[in-house]
């Protein structure tokens, strides 16, 4: 089967295997690792789970593996504990291969093949408090060199003892667009730099291939979304160390999608790509993949807004006025418990060269320009109730 064809089938039939249970409002540690250990009691052997070591705070850290092949590949997501999307898709990947009715042949070259090493949750102090950083406050992914938090060290750890060919580092990005568009990037790629020259030795070459193979294959489902992520290298990065440590990585930062706050779409594009990148590894052909279908990815950008309200009359007390469009974010630091979403007003003025993932009509109305102010921070329903827009 080619990898368009078992793309498109894994597209068309990822609801089957979706671990419902999860999203992103409950994928912590006390939700996920019982979800994982009925996952590998359910799987006669095909799944193992063993503790790799322990957060700062004490929670465990834990690797999943299937497969006995020599094609070793390393995949961990949550680094950031508040970047939940790759943490679900692998969910709703171990519920794939572990149904009995679904194990055909390109599944059992798949474990013949390759030894897949999975870590679903690096940051489980991050995911409990919905941060991005350790319980230290330390941005993990800063933390390659010094590897002063356990979490690090565990994830260095893995890398010395497996030695695996492939690396795949999963994250979440902020809002972002791709290129010049106002399209949104729902998934950015890279094959990070091992160094300030950005050479392209073998090992960086192979991971080049197979971000070239997610792009041609996600291509299928979101045309014009996808980017490739900034490629300057960060010495202390995990990724760019991978490359240097011998492990071919490639980044996945799961983007955004159109009324999609939960990310499912996202999520649904991540458990294909990675489900097909590593079918692609087992057999080899992701050496085939023109590497143009990376290389020509246009750039990351920040062209988008997660709401626009567009055409508000807005009155200064001089007397002045004139009609503005209002660029809204939803900054996570607002929305880690928030019972209504809450918008920051981080643009005003003629943002017709900016998308966004919702729009609103403000119809000229009109409003007091001290009433929104810039970097003002309220619930995305009082900023319509102001301008007696419909919610919704």
């Amino acid at each position: 089967m080619t990898p368009s064809a078992l793309a498109k089938r894994l597209f068309a039939t990822h609801g089957e295997f979706a671990c419902d249970r999860l999203s992103p409002a409950n994928c912590k540690h006390a939700e996920v690792i019982p979800e994982l250990l009925k996952l590998v009691a359910s799987s006669n052997g095909l799944l193992t789970m063993t503790e790799i070591g322990r957060s700062m705070e004490g929670r465990s850290i834990n690797m999943i593996t299937a497969g006995k092949g020599r094609e070793k590949v390393l995949l961990w997501s949550q680094m950031h504990g508040d970047e939940t999307t790759a943490t679900l898709a692998l969910l709703d990947i171990f519920n794939f291969l572990v149904r009995k009715e679904v194990q055909n042949a390109w599944v059992d070259a798949l474990f013949q093949q390759t030894s897949i090493h999975v870590i679903p949750m690096l940051n489980p102090d991050g995911a409990e408090k919905v941060d991005r950083r350790t319980a230290a406050g330390i941005d993990m992914n800063r933390d390659a060199l010094d590897l002063a938090t356990p979490e690090a060290g565990v994830l260095r750890d893995a890398q010395r003892r497996l030695k695996p060919a492939f690396g795949f580092n999963l994250h979440d990005q902020e809002l972002s667009s791709v290129g010049d568009s106002t399209k949104v990037t729902a998934v950015a790629l890279l094959a990070p730099a091992l160094d300030h020259r950005k050479s392209n030795p073998p090992v960086r070459v192979r991971a080049m291939r197979v971000a070239a193979t997610l792009a041609r294959t996600l291509g299928q489902f979101a045309e014009g979304h996808l980017a490739k992520y900034d490629d300057a290298f960060e010495p202390r990065a995990f990724g760019d160390n991978m490359q240097r440590w011998g492990t071919s990585t490639v980044l996945i930062e799961s983007g955004h999608w159109p009324d999609d706050p939960r990310k499912n779409f996202v999520r649904r594009l991540n458990y294909v790509g990675i489900l097909t990148a590593l079918h692609t590894i087992a057999n080899g052909s992701y050496q085939d993949v023109d590497l143009d279908y990376y290389e020509h990815l246009p750039p990351n950008t920040k062209r988008i807004y997660d709401v626009i309200i567009r055409d508000v009359k807005f009155l200064h007390s001089s007397g002045w006025t004139h009609p503005v469009d209002i660029g809204l974010l939803y900054e996570p630091a607002n929305n880690k418990s928030a019972a209504a979403r809450v918008a920051t007003i981080k643009d005003i003025g003629d943002l017709s060269t900016y998308g966004s993932l919702r729009w609103y009509d403000g119809g000229a109305r009109t409003v007091k320009s001290d009433m929104l102010p810039m970097n003002a921070s309220l619930p995305l329903q009082d900023i319509l109730d102001l301008l007696q827009l419909p919610r919704g």
